[in-house]
């Protein structure tokens, strides 16, 4: 966000043309350009939060930030893909998602605590079980880390409760690697990565014939892997750009003469 004072009204500008910039006009005015509320509360590190309540979208902000937060809910989300967008918004800001849950619904009278016992992964195990009035959650992996799972279902007469729900958590890194595989891809082929990745084997995870998208990221280690990392975050992008312009013709031939090995 840029300001060109320090007026409220060049605060809201900032917010609107941020919005203006990053997405596509019809996007902006269809999706994001609700009936906005200014909310009671706001969080760290930003003072004022704004709320589209139909369309479930959240936005926080603060005037000595150059940035603002989106957050949409899970049925804000579902209004997204419905009106097709899902793809577009993700394709502007895919390097920008700190955080995206994947969540999918089976019709399914099994518990969360069957369903996370059969995993392939020693690494993926429940960390945490809680049980309260209305239903039952399991998560698995630390919910302080990059990315974990709940899975959970809700008691009657709760109107979800024939349902068993998955949720994979991807925050930083991980958030931003599978945004750009939904554009990529497919939001269906990540939800089978995403499976894979916590090593789902109970029966009612039949992943079909979805081929499985790569959401993997190379960690970063100290003192291992920086001639890797240094390649990808510097030369990646630029390759990318040459081979779309036209100035590399033959992206295998010129990998083939300037980086493999010879044969």
């Amino acid at each position: 966000m840029i300001y060109g004072d320090d007026s409220d009204e060049s605060y809201a500008l900032a917010i609107q043309a941020g919005f203006m910039d990053m997405f596509p006009q019809s996007v902006v005015c269809n999706i994001f350009g609700g009936a906005w509320t200014k909310g009671e509360r706001s969080r760290a590190p930003y003072t004022d939060a704004w709320v589209d309540i139909e369309s479930g979208i959240s936005l926080y902000a603060s005037p000595n930030l150059t940035h603002c937060c989106v957050e949409i809910s899970g049925q804000g989300c579902e209004r997204i893909i419905e009106a097709g967008e899902m793809q577009t918004i993700l394709a502007a800001c895919a390097q920008r998602v700190t955080r995206i849950d994947l969540a999918s619904d089976i019709e399914t009278e099994v518990s969360p605590g069957e369903f996370v016992k059969k995993t392939s992964h020693e690494r993926m195990r429940a960390s945490g079980h809680q049980i309260s009035e209305t239903g039952e959650t399991c998560y698995v992996g630390s919910k302080k880390s990059d990315r974990y799972a709940r899975v959970y279902r809700y008691y009657y007469p709760h109107p979800r409760a024939n349902l068993l729900r998955i949720e994979h958590v991807f925050r930083r890194k991980y958030a931003k690697k599978v945004a750009t595989e939904i554009v990529a891809s497919s939001l269906e082929s990540v939800t089978v990565a995403s499976g894979l990745a916590f090593g789902w084997m109970h029966e009612l995870w039949a992943i079909g014939d979805v081929e499985s998208a790569d959401i993997s990221v190379i960690s970063e280690r100290r003192n291992t892997g920086k001639t890797v990392f240094w390649l990808i975050h510097s030369c990646a992008s630029a390759f990318r750009r040459l081979c779309s312009d036209g100035t590399i013709r033959d992206p295998e031939a010129f990998l083939k003469a300037y980086f493999l090995p010879e044969e």
